[in-house]
């Protein structure tokens, strides 16, 4: 103790001494309030280093929260589910109609009917063709009548000049009959080719004829079911004709849908895909792809066919779900997990460990943008880190600062 202390001490104490003896009670009384004081601070003093001991050694679990956890996991992409329609269409379909002019005798098929490729659908009154095919049978046998005879003449012609050339040659007769012969010939000739042409000339007639017959009845290109008929018998086609029947291919049905580029290119022709129609599914393979891209929906035309023992209407719908990845991170947490926050963002809780404590953790609040959302789980990114264990459900009673402890 230097000298100065010792100096200040004498002081107190005869400070001390001379109140004791002008003031004695006063003295004591104040003496013991400040021995009080001093035991009062020395007491909680005591208490404060109690419990900041006790605040690591000696929490009370009980007061703790129990969670379930997941783990946060970084992942680089991720995969989303688009339900893409289609509709369902045959894929052969068209008007039906007659190629020429006429009146609509009859009407063989009605809708709803199912035809096979051939079956006569309808036909033009014939009368008119009828008789001119009778009319050229007749002048096609006028023809071969006229051949049968030029064949004659040349016969006779022939053998003639045959005869005038082994006399000219002996000198029995005349140049000019030799002539006269060789002149005859060239003539019975002629008739003959005249006679053949006359034939093939009604024959190509009697050809266009049946034809225009043939034409006159309305025949299926391929199986399918009749939708619609525009006329009833009576009715009149004028040149060029016009439709008649509607005709779908129902038996061989597609499905076109329009696909994104990389959903497309996610896909293999010739492998077989689900669709759904009316909550039933509709197996169907991959086609082709149409190598462009429309320029109205920037999309790629995916064509399937579907299966024949499928039972489906053309002009329904159907719809596809096809899986798209993505490429982002982020993570994976249960739907549960999250909690809505302020200007779009949500927020999850995330575990942070006590110094010194396993079996209880303390609440941080993390801030996250919602990127993807299927029924159970979203596809977030924010705050968190690979590996954080995150409260996955009754966020709703949570805050930041809460001791939990895990179940």
């Amino acid at each position: 103790m230097d000298n100065e202390t010792k100096q200040n001490s004498n002081k107190a104490i005869s400070v001390y001494s001379d109140n004791m003896k002008k003031r004695p009670l006063l003295t004591l009384t104040v003496t013991g309030f400040i021995v009080i004081v001093l035991s009062l601070a020395a007491l909680r003093a005591s208490e404060v280093i109690t419990r900041a001991s006790a605040s690591i050694d000696e929490i009370d679990v009980s007061k703790a929260l129990s969670v379930n956890t997941v783990e946060a996991k970084l992942v680089d992409q991720y995969v989303t589910v688009q339900n893409i329609s289609g509709q369902i269409m045959a894929a052969r379909e068209s008007n039906h109609g007659f190629d020429r002019s006429g009146i609509l005798a009859e009407v063989m098929v009605d809708e709803g009917d199912r035809v096979k490729k051939g079956d006569i659908l309808a036909k033009l009154d014939t009368r008119t063709l009828e008789a001119q095919n009778a009319q050229l049978r007749a002048d096609l046998e006028s023809a071969k009548a006229s051949k049968n005879e030029a064949q004659t003449n040349l016969d006779r012609a022939n053998a003639a000049y045959k005869r005038s050339e082994v006399l000219k040659e002996n000198g029995h007769i005349s140049q000019q009959r030799f002539d006269q012969a060789e002149n005859d010939l060239a003539a019975a000739k002629a008739r003959y080719t005249t006679a053949n042409s006359n034939i093939a000339k009604v024959n190509a007639a009697i050809d266009a004829n049946n034809a225009e017959l043939d034409l006159s009845m309305l025949r299926a290109q391929f199986d399918g079911s009749v939708t619609k008929r525009f006329l009833d018998e009576g009715a009149s086609f004028g040149m060029g004709g016009g439709p008649m029947i509607r005709l779908i291919e129902d038996s061989n049905l597609e499905i076109r849908v329009g696909l994104t580029e990389l959903a497309a290119n996610n896909m293999t022709i010739g492998q077989h895909y689900l669709f759904n129609q009316n909550g039933r599914e509709v197996r169907t393979t991959l086609k082709s792809i149409v190598g462009q891209i429309d320029q109205n929906t920037r999309t790629v035309t995916a064509i399937f066919v579907v299966n024949d023992d499928q039972l489906v209407i053309p002009g329904s719908l159907a719809e596809i779900s096809v899986n798209v990845n993505v490429m982002e991170s982020g993570y994976w947490l249960p739907t549960e997990a999250l909690a809505e926050s302020r200007r779009g963002l949500w927020t999850a809780y995330s575990l942070s460990p006590i110094e010194g404590r396993q079996d209880v953790a303390e609440l941080n609040r993390q801030e996250l943008q919602l990127i993807y959302t299927e029924a159970d789980r979203v596809f977030v990114r924010g705050t968190l880190k690979d590996g954080d264990q995150i409260v996955s459900s009754g966020t709703h009673r949570l805050a930041s600062g809460f001791l939990v402890k895990v179940n």
